[in-house]
């Protein structure tokens, strides 16, 4: 598609540019992106799927039919992937956005590692407070983004692309609308990421993803296998084994080795067995391990193996292509190589969310305003090339690992932080982090309730935001 050369964002009387920007999502990475767009100047419009904020936050009881490696593409498909007693695996104090602390109650759980429902609170006062629900039409499907670009060779490369952004709202009538920029903020924990393993189309037993389940129900007295044993399939172990006669924890490697190897069963009951990574199923209902060991008898498999990201909603000639989970070619993880005024919040993962999606959104809109300069376009190559070349088959990370942060994700918020021209995170963020990690390691069943190690650095964030409040 082709604009005229009139398109592009407008500057003010300070010489700033002032855009009209779409934002998909009003999760905690959609409300990011709008205050920090707003700040900014922008005029933005926020389409949201459900009836609230939140994002996967908002606790959904309703599950789709869902039979693991089999599940139909064509399912009626539900967004939410949270259990009922799902709690966070962070304290608030670190998870909670810069300028609007999470340190008080927004409700009845004054934990601080808090259910689900306490954080959607949270969420819910971060948007009241800033007024950023009059920015989002609810019930708001987006079902095609489509790069316009514009005649003026000229044109400076961020607005080389304008947007026509097509949507309708409950099923009704498609309404196209065109902007300046576009901020892609979905999330990427609704669409069940399945391995494929030997036999398991012909298995017996009952498969379902972990995106499907909300309570232990339906599970006593059963042999379950959990494939995949990062946070959600550590903690639904344990509530499962609450009823369950034995259940089986996979997981490809694990982060203490003696696990690997140990017979006696862990958990409150003692009747959680840690096991290497599948190798096949059989028709007889029983499960073979790569260490050769094999289950005789598993009643349910569930799949606690990931999310794909999705953006079905992206036309294929915007230049963006997910690959095995690795979204490119992007500058620093969110801005899109060949068109600028598309960006991406929130891909990396095993992070800290909120902080890292306010940094995010403040150097994006900054760079639409011209307060901050646009990288190159060589600059931006060079570093999608070389992301490239520490993956498979290049180099020794799984391209479905590229978003992987963990402990990279403070050297990479301070570079954000630094190119945004704003503020970095404060040093206790990293410093609580650090004692979570080690808490959780050596007490994996009360790590949320007992043995924190992080009185200075929590002092250090009280103190922080008694200045937040003041200012």
């Amino acid at each position: 598609m082709k604009a005229s050369t009139d398109g592009g964002a407008r500057e003010d009387t300070s010489g700033r540019r002032r855009a009209r920007v779409a934002v998909i999502g009003a999760g905690a990475a959609g409300l990011a992106a709008i205050r920090a767009c707003e700040v900014e100047g922008h005029t933005v419009v926020a389409f949201e799927l459900a009836n609230d904020v939140g994002g996967t936050w908002r606790y959904e009881s309703e599950v789709e039919d869902d039979e693991g490696e089999g599940a139909s593409a064509a399912r009626a498909k539900v967004h939410g992937s949270m259990y009922a007693s799902l709690r966070t695996n962070l304290p608030r104090e670190l998870m909670g956005f810069g300028e609007f602390p999470f340190h008080e109650s927004h409700g009845v759980d004054e934990r601080r590692f808090c259910g689900h429902e306490e954080v959607q609170r949270y969420l819910k006062a971060y948007a009241e407070t800033f007024g950023l629900r009059e920015r989002v039409t609810f019930n708001a499907k987006v079902t095609s983004v489509e790069r316009i670009v514009r005649e003026d060779a000229e044109a400076e490369r961020a607005w080389s692309s304008q947007w026509a952004v097509t949507s309708s709202i409950d099923g009704g009538t498609a309404r196209r609308e065109d902007f300046d920029a576009v901020i892609v903020a979905n999330g990427h924990y609704s669409e069940p990421r399945v391995p494929r393993f030997e036999g398991a189309r012909t298995w017996p037993g009952r498969q379902v993803h972990s995106h499907n389940y909300r309570t232990p129900d339906g599970f006593e007295g059963k042999t379950v296998l959990l494939v995949g044993a990062m946070a959600s399939g550590e903690d639904i172990s344990r509530e499962i084994a609450s009823v369950a006669d034995r259940v089986l924890l996979s997981a490809r490697t694990w982060q203490n080795p003696e696990w690997a190897t140990s017979v006696q069963g862990v958990g409150a009951q003692g009747n959680i067995y840690r096991k290497p990574n599948v190798a096949s199923f059989s028709p007889d209902g029983s499960v073979e391990f790569e260490d050769g060991s094999v289950e005789q008898r598993v009643d349910i498999c569930m799949y606690c193996t990931g999310y794909r990201y999705d953006f079905p909603f992206l036309s294929r000639d915007v230049g963006v292509a997910v690959e095995d989970n690795f979204v490119a070619p992007l500058y620093e993880h969110c801005v899109a190589v060949d068109a600028p005024s598309l960006s991406f919040i929130g891909l990396p993962w095993k992070v800290v969310p909120f902080p890292m999606f306010e940094i995010q959104s403040r150097w994006i809109a900054r760079m639409l305003s011209g307060a901050v300069p646009m990288p190159s376009r060589e600059d931006m190559v060079t570093f999608a090339a070389q992301l490239e070349s520490t993956l498979e088959p290049h180099g020794g990370v799984p391209r479905r690992h590229a978003h992987c942060f963990g402990d990279k994700q403070w050297e990479y918020n301070a570079r954000i932080a630094s190119m945004s021209d704003g503020p970095g995170l404060e040093s206790w963020r990293e410093q609580m982090y650090i004692a979570t990690g080690k808490n959780k390691r050596a007490n994996p069943e009360t790590y949320r309730d007992a043995h924190m190690s992080d009185a200075e650095a929590l002092a250090a964030a009280l103190d922080e935001f008694t200045k937040v409040a003041t200012r």
